[in-house]
């Protein structure tokens, strides 16, 4: 739902009821044989959708349009389960430096987050609050 808002200007169907199946269907199986279940992965899911985005020029940029295909989608969900077999590379990266990436790949994608941006408003005196329908009433 977050990568699907209508700011983004979006053409093709989420195809959020096929998801919602797929991933109910596999956390079944994953029951059933005793594998872990899969989690959201939210972070990951807003940077591809950031990463998509086209912005228009100028002072103040707004969305043009998102770039809408799964192959990029599917390479990435394959190169995380190929991560598996990269463990001897995978262990010469400090900890310290993947929770830095990480922390930095939450932090640039908390932009554009509706629960983020009411949160800011509270921090900010209500003259300076957006035009927006949930900062107006």
């Amino acid at each position: 739902l977050i990568v699907s808002k209508p700011e983004r200007k979006m053409v093709k169907g989420s195809g959020f009821h096929m998801d919602l199946l797929l991933l109910v269907s596999m956390g079944g199986l994953s029951a059933i044989f005793g594998i872990p279940w899969l989690s959201a992965a939210t972070v990951r899911s807003v940077s591809h959708a950031n990463a998509l985005t086209v912005m228009s020029k100028g002072p103040k940029p707004e969305i043009e349009k998102v770039l809408e295909q799964r192959v990029s989608g599917v390479v990435v969900a394959l190169l995380v389960g190929l991560s598996i077999l990269m463990e001897p590379i995978l262990k010469m990266i400090p900890i310290t430096a993947l929770f830095g990436i990480f922390l930095y790949m939450g932090i640039t994608s908390l932009s554009g987050i509706q629960l983020w941006d009411r949160m800011l408003l509270l921090l900010i005196p209500k003259k300076y609050h957006p035009n927006e329908p949930y900062a107006t009433k």
